[in-house]
């Protein structure tokens, strides 16, 4: 008679669990971004979320607007803000201040660039997803998509 030994029916067993707990920890990333930087994460959200199985949530304001959602105890995974501002909520304890990375540069109609930043929330529910979309809006793949929006890298 052709038995399955036990040890692959207990690795079966396991592999199939861990895929069931993967599929239990697609969770939603809650990301807070300024208007000029929606369009970016809008743009790289379809591959993040095929990539992980994270669905992302898009939360867009004006700065002064989110930085206040912010201080006021929002829950949010990772926020795109100047980098000035960031730095700011890194040491109010808002914001990873280890997690600080800048992103972008805005190239056109400011008489000083703003150079846009990411960071991950110190509060957030789902840091390791945050940070895999903290690293792909600072890789190579994102360069495309930042000078379609009239940004650039930092």
């Amino acid at each position: 008679m052709n038995r399955i030994p036990t040890f692959l029916r207990r690795a079966g067993v396991l592999a199939a669990g861990c895929c069931l707990a993967c599929a239990a920890a697609a969770d939603e990333v809650k990301v807070i971004a300024t208007g000029a930087f929606q369009p970016v994460v809008a743009a790289i959200a379809p591959t993040f979320e095929k990539r992980t199985g994270h669905k992302l949530a898009l939360v867009n304001d004006t700065e002064g607007a989110l930085a206040e959602r912010i201080r006021s105890g929002e829950d949010f995974d990772l926020a795109v803000l100047p980098q000035p501002l960031l730095e700011a909520l890194g040491k109010e304890g808002a914001v990873s201040d280890g997690s600080i990375v800048a992103l972008a540069r805005a190239r056109a109609g400011r008489p000083e660039p703003t150079v846009y930043a990411g960071a991950v929330s110190t509060s957030a529910s789902n840091s390791q997803a945050a940070l895999s979309l903290l690293i792909l809006l600072a890789s190579e793949e994102t360069q495309a998509v930042l000078g379609r929006n009239g940004l650039s890298a930092p």
